[in-house]
């Protein structure tokens, strides 16, 4: 395993099954990394404009906004 980076980097995960969420929200906590969490697209397009994350762990079938347009919305904030 590698070591906990020192300035760790935010990471969203966003996906509508909790169980999910949680249990990758957890390894990478416990890996170091600041992680936000969000269980729809409209709740994963509201957080970056707060923290911006550098990575993004998307589930693509979300309701209501598809997971292929979320990433298209957060570069258009850049």
């Amino acid at each position: 395993m590698n070591p906990a980076p020192s300035n760790p980097d935010r990471i969203l995960v966003v996906d509508d099954e909790p169980e999910i969420v949680a249990l990758v929200a957890y390894h990478l906590a416990k890996a170091g990394y600041r992680v936000s969490t969000a269980s729809s697209g409209q709740d994963a397009l509201a957080l970056p404009r707060l923290a911006r994350p550098s990575l993004l762990l998307l589930d693509l079938l979300l309701p209501a906004i598809s997971g292929f347009v979320v990433p298209k919305q957060l570069r258009s904030y850049a």
